[in-house]
């Protein structure tokens, strides 16, 4: 069974056939494209010709999406700044989780993955580039704040300004932390939605590992989120592709996590919830050759960049890959994200490219749409520029 799989590996279920280059697409591996219900090829990224767009080209170089090297920004703060433990009130301790509605991203991980680099990165990015304005939705019914949540958000994009990665999360449940955007297409203002994240220790997560002195638990607000149907949920597996000897694996925590989900809480989110596995440090884990190819507009490198992502994790995360291959196909896609290059702890020339594409296929998979510019489906339909 495993080799006709990996026979598979690229095939596009219509045929290869090239998408409308007009067309806004979703960038990842296996994301569906709610106009045709196909599955869309990997990154391109196309925008209408008479606007910037949401999601750039990625041979197209503005300058909102590549930075010059920002170590002349010099850091405001000191580094204890990032680190120190917050004294703020546990918020999410005095919030009915049951009673949350909107659209939230739940990534996992193995400690050190990236999960913080990509959810602080994703919300920098709204915050400073681009064309989507996201306000912090910190205000609850009976008039809280929640500050906890104001003060990860200022940390994230003090840290993000001056280039340093910000710090992982502390473990604990009462360290878990919430943060929910109210995010609006400037193109198109009639796309408003809430965005949301979980920020979560990787330690939490390995607790759902089986190990011979203790079994699979999960802290119960994290359990309170994944059994709320009123939220729309999208989980990443975000791998960690230096996995350490004698540690926890990705097959290991994400086999794990999804049977602990299905078993004890009795959720099968295998058909309405979003998989998005994504591979960080591409450029390191590709090489830079390959990866400017899996970048290209065209045909042939999409085809190679379909192929090339689903070996990799076929080959590495075996396990990962069968969850994926088993998940509904309107609801999965593998992505790549880059976010620029690092030298000694430090970013330079910061790279959105990813960061928006991961966001449009976010909101693909909350509403089926993709965020374009405003009358863009109809210029598509009479062929108009």
């Amino acid at each position: 069974m495993a080799r006709r799989r990996r026979s598979n590996i690229g095939f596009i279920p219509h045929g290869g056939t090239e998408l409308d280059k007009n067309q806004v697409s979703i960038n990842p591996v296996d994301a569906m494209d709610p106009a045709s219900n196909t599955v869309s090829a990997p990154p391109v990224g196309g925008v209408e010709k008479t606007s910037k767009g949401i999601l750039p080209k990625f041979d197209t170089t503005e300058r909102d999406d590549q930075t010059p090297d920002i170590d002349s920004l010099g850091n405001q703060f000191p580094d204890e700044a990032y680190y120190d433990d917050s004294k703020l009130k546990d918020h999410l301790a005095s919030v009915n989780i049951a009673d949350r509605t909107g659209n939230y991203l739940l990534s996992i991980g193995l400690p050190s993955s990236g999960k913080t680099v990509l959810q602080s990165f994703l919300t920098y990015s709204m915050s400073v580039a681009g064309n989507l304005s996201a306000k912090a939705d910190v205000t609850e019914d009976s008039g809280e704040i929640n500050h906890q949540a104001q003060q990860l958000r200022t940390s994230w994009l003090d840290a993000w300004k001056v280039g340093r990665l910000p710090a992982g999360t502390n473990t604990g449940e009462e360290f878990i932390r919430e943060i929910r955007l109210d995010i609006t297409n400037l193109e198109n203002k009639s796309q408003r939605f809430n965005f949301s994240f979980l920020e979560i220790s990787g330690e939490n997560f390995k607790d759902v590992v089986p190990t011979a002195i203790s079994a699979p638990t999960l802290f119960k607000r994290i359990e309170a989120f994944l059994t709320n149907d009123k939220i729309r949920l999208n989980i990443a597996f975000v791998l960690k592709t230096d996995e350490a000897s004698g540690e926890t694996t990705n097959d290991a925590l994400f086999t794990n996590f999804i049977e602990f989900i299905e078993l004890q809480l009795k959720v099968d989110v295998t058909q309405k919830v979003g998989l998005i596995v994504v591979v960080p440090n591409p450029k390191l884990v590709f090489g830079e050759e390959d990866w400017r190819r899996m970048r290209s507009n065209q045909k042939s490198d999409r085809n190679f960049y379909n192929k090339r992502v689903r070996d990799y994790i076929y080959k590495n995360f075996p396990a990962t890959y069968t969850t994926f291959d088993r998940w509904n196909t309107k609801k999965r896609a593998i992505t790549i994200f880059h976010i620029g290059d690092e030298t000694e702890g430090r970013l330079k020339n910061e790279d959105f490219r990813d960061a928006r594409s991961f966001i449009n296929l976010n909101y693909n998979f909350f509403t089926g749409k993709n965020l374009e510019p405003k009358n863009s489906f109809w210029k598509r339909i009479f062929g108009l520029k």
